[in-house]
């Protein structure tokens, strides 16, 4: 029951973090735009983060990888810290510089979900989801009104990823399932995927066979939210509303398994010493290394 109740907090609530580095006497990572969404009908805020060879003449038409981030409010530091460190720091870059565009929420439940629904994981009635089921508005504004904008100001390359965590991950999972267009690579990160019922997950097996997935990626974190004396072995065979939110996710992880034929590159990890809420810094950190696995670094000179 403690992990579910950790669970819920999460589903509707982020913690506010913040990382720094030093500019002009400032701490700062990175800089906040906005813009009005018509299709949402409210004042969105963005955080950008930027690598530092964006002012460097050497990399004027440098093409940058775009890593859309939901839930910036938890994990814009983090994610952005690992990317500087692991494509700037270090002498043999592990990972290309890329440009960051975190999302903050202003509806989460709302934004974040793909239908209506007001049961949780263990059947209960939650009034906090009565303004759920946003979520293909929400992919509409990230399609037609924040990417055409990114992609005025900078200079991405085709290459786009998602990272999102629990709520974010369902998001995550109903682009790549219904949306497969906008990325090329996919982070799922404990996502809600006993969400109304499991209708994503029941969705999932088809979009596995139709080959809009080909040549895409995909990494699914899986926390450990299950009682102690409990193993994803055992919890199979449970039945409890408790179990229910990581036997929804390990029914997701069979299905893409099993549909190894779709050509979508996927990895997986189950993290036993991290719950939901701890998960996202290492399952971040391990998602960038696959999906940029075997990556050199060829900068210009």
């Amino acid at each position: 029951m403690k992990n579910f109740q950790l669970i819920i907090l999460f589903l509707c609530a982020v913690s506010t973090a913040s990382a720094q580095t030093v500019k002009n006497g400032n701490l700062v990572i990175g800089k906040v735009d906005s813009l009005h969404s018509k299709i949402l009908n409210e004042h969105r805020k963005i955080w950008i983060y930027l690598p530092s060879s964006v002012s460097d003449t050497k990399y004027q038409k440098q093409h940058y990888p775009i890593l859309y981030l939901l839930d910036a409010e938890s994990h814009f530091s983090s994610v952005t810290g690992m990317i500087q460190q692991l494509s700037e720091i270090n002498g043999n870059s592990v990972l290309p510089e890329m440009i960051v565009v975190g999302i903050p929420n202003k509806d989460r439940t709302r934004d974040l979900t793909p239908t209506n629904s007001l049961t949780g994981p263990e059947g209960k009635k939650y009034p906090r989801f009565e303004k759920s089921g946003g979520g293909e508005k929400f992919v509409a504004f990230i399609e037609k009104e924040l990417m055409p904008h990114i992609d005025s100001l900078y200079a991405p390359s085709p290459q786009r990823a998602i990272i999102g965590h629990s709520f974010g991950g369902l998001t995550v999972m109903n682009i790549m399932i219904h949306h497969p267009q906008l990325f090329n690579q996919y982070v799922a990160i404990d996502p809600s995927m006993w969400w109304d019922s499991r209708k994503l997950l029941k969705e999932t097996p088809s979009a596995m066979t139709d080959k809009k997935l080909l040549g895409k990626s995909l990494f699914l974190g899986i926390a450990n939210t299950m009682a102690s004396g409990m193993d994803t072995t055992k919890v199979l065979s449970d039945t409890t509303g408790d179990t229910e939110h990581i036997r929804a996710i390990l029914a997701l992880n069979k299905v893409i398994r099993n549909h190894s034929g779709s050509g979508l590159q996927y990895s997986y990890k189950y993290y036993k010493d991290d719950d939901h809420g701890s998960v996202p810094l290492i399952a971040e950190y391990d998602a960038l290394h696959f999906l940029y696995k075997g990556y050199t670094a060829n900068k210009p000179k």
